[in-house]
Order: C-alpha cells, then structure tokens, then sequence
C-alpha cells in the first residue's frame, strides 16, 4: 500500500479528522485521487511543548476539540499511524489547514491505527510499504 510521511503533530491531527489539508509544493498525482494511503509519522517531529505553541494560528486552535488535550494525543514518530483518503488536490481551499500559494491536497475518511506500526522508515513523496495490501 502506498504510504506518504508527514511531520509530528501534523501526522497526528490528520488521522485525528482534525486536519482535513496536506500542504505540498507538488501536485498530488491523479492516480492517487480517491485513493486510501497510510499516513507515516517522520523521524524527526516538528518543535513543540504542547497545543497552544506557535506553530498554530488562533483560528486552528480554536478548531481543536475541545474534549481533547495535547496529552490526548499520541505522537510517536518513525510509525504508520493511520490512514486517509486524499479527495482533491487545489490551490488556495477555504480550509483553516490550507496554506496559500501551495497545493492543497483535500484528505476524507481518517482512520487512527489502535496500534501504531512501529520503527518504519520513510521516505520523500510517496513510497511503498509492503506490509499492508
């Protein structure tokens, strides 16, 4: 199955339904449009303590569920995490995740792994991970 590694906590509040945006400098390829891929959690996490850091904007913090901590959360990195279907690909979406002046890959239907896949490498763009078909 096709996977794609994506930064902590991103990873996390992607397969959380939270964050329905991936923001690429490339267009997502047509053949992986409607396409089920695993969201792997990279090695190495963005910097950061906790919600309320600065590497959310107001408006994205106050999408966060209110029920929910950062503690709530696990953010474990070098593990596939979940899984996420990539919906659209576009410019400029409305979404509070959407950056501008990048493609804005639309992601539906997140399913959060009960158990991680633990110790997985990955790799740029998106790469095959043969454990799961």
């Amino acid at each position: 199955m096709k996977a794609i590694t994506i930064k902590q906590p991103w990873a996390s509040l992607i397969v959380h339904g939270i964050k329905n945006i991936e923001n690429r400098t490339w267009s997502c390829p047509k053949k992986y449009l409607g396409q089920r891929v695993l969201i792997h959690s990279s090695g190495k996490p963005l910097n950061y303590d906790n919600f309320y850091d600065s590497i959310l904007t107001n408006e994205q913090l106050l999408a966060l569920p209110e029920n929910k901590e950062w503690k709530d959360f696990s953010f474990c990195t070098g593990s596939i995490i979940g899984s996420i279907e990539i919906v659209d690909c576009v410019q400029n979406h409305s979404s509070i995740w959407a950056e501008k002046e990048v493609y804005n890959w639309v992601l539906a239907n997140p399913i959060l792994f009960e158990s991680p896949i633990e110790n997985v490498k990955g790799r740029l763009s998106f790469w095959d991970y043969l454990g799961i078909k």
